[in-house]
């Protein structure tokens, strides 16, 4: 292994060794690893000041990936080449028999091994908490609104984890090629929620400004910043039709948008139909 330092950063090819589109095609995996911090906005529904605990919670999680993600990547490629990262175990394992710490292979597994069960618990939460958010709404079946005597929706959170027993089958059937796999076909439905949360803050921030309410929280360089940020969630989406690993992302996502929307439609078209009945027998 080459020695460590800063000189990583441009030895082996360059600061782009693939050039633009390889930084590009990486970005699909650098945004699974960002997913899920929508889950402020949907964890505020139980918070007691949304509005300030949600302004807190979103500056704090901004440091916090500046510090834990972006320095720490900075530190691990400067301690390991990235030809040497590789996927075969993890670049922090690598960091740490290059630093000779003692134990760092059973160090860093149980260290992964716990940040996947809180992403695994975070993950669970936020699909219960939405199924229950739909179910209020009449958007769901009115079962996964229902809670138990401790406060809890079951039965969403029996539907939430299937996809938990789904994942555990694909890595039994398909250990080498589960973990891409599960990424492509996640990826779809993180990325278009993310897109189409800058096209609904669009709209929200128009309808705001012709109401005249004020906002406790603004998002800077609005609306360039919220065109661009859906602009280019898009073109992440797009991009994966052109890559082996996550072509399946659009193969999969797109059927099942389309069939989300059949769904959708049918059951407010029998809510309608409902609603027109009792109100003529009445």
């Amino acid at each position: 292994m080459q020695a460590a330092g800063f000189h990583n950063y441009t030895a082996d090819g360059g600061f782009f060794p693939h050039g633009l589109w390889g930084a590009w095609v990486a970005v699909i995996v650098a945004i699974f690893s960002y997913l899920s911090i929508e889950m402020i906005a949907v964890a505020a529904g139980e918070a007691a000041q949304p509005e300030i605990a949600v302004t807190r919670a979103f500056r704090a999680t901004v440091l916090r990936l500046v510090l834990f993600y972006l320095l720490t990547l900075a530190l691990v490629l400067a301690i390991v080449p990235w030809r040497t990262a590789g996927v075969d175990e993890s670049p922090f394992v690598k960091v740490m028999r290059a630093l000779q710490v003692p134990a760092a292979a059973g160090i860093f597994n149980f260290v992964i091994l716990v940040a996947a069960l809180s992403a695994m618990n975070s993950q669970l939460y936020i699909t219960t908490r939405m199924m229950f958010g739909l179910s209020r709404a009449g958007d769901a079946p009115r079962r996964f609104g229902v809670l138990n005597r401790r406060g809890v929706p079951v039965q969403a959170l029996l539907l939430s984890s299937l996809g938990i027993a789904l994942a555990t089958v694909l890595s039994v059937l398909a250990p080498k090629s589960a973990f891409v796999l599960m990424i492509a076909i996640s990826s779809f439905g993180a990325m278009f929620t993310w897109m189409m949360i800058f096209v609904t803050h669009y709209a929200f921030r128009r309808a705001r400004e012709r109401s005249g309410a004020p906002l406790r929280f603004r998002m800077p360089g609005y609306p360039a910043t919220t065109l661009l940020g859906a602009a280019l969630m898009a073109a992440v989406l797009l991009t994966t039709a052109f890559t082996d690993a996550f072509r399946l992302t659009l193969v999969f996502g797109l059927p099942f948008l389309a069939a989300l929307s059949v769904c959708y439609r049918l059951w407010h078209r029998r809510g309608d139909a409902a609603a027109v009945s009792s109100t003529e027998s009445a």
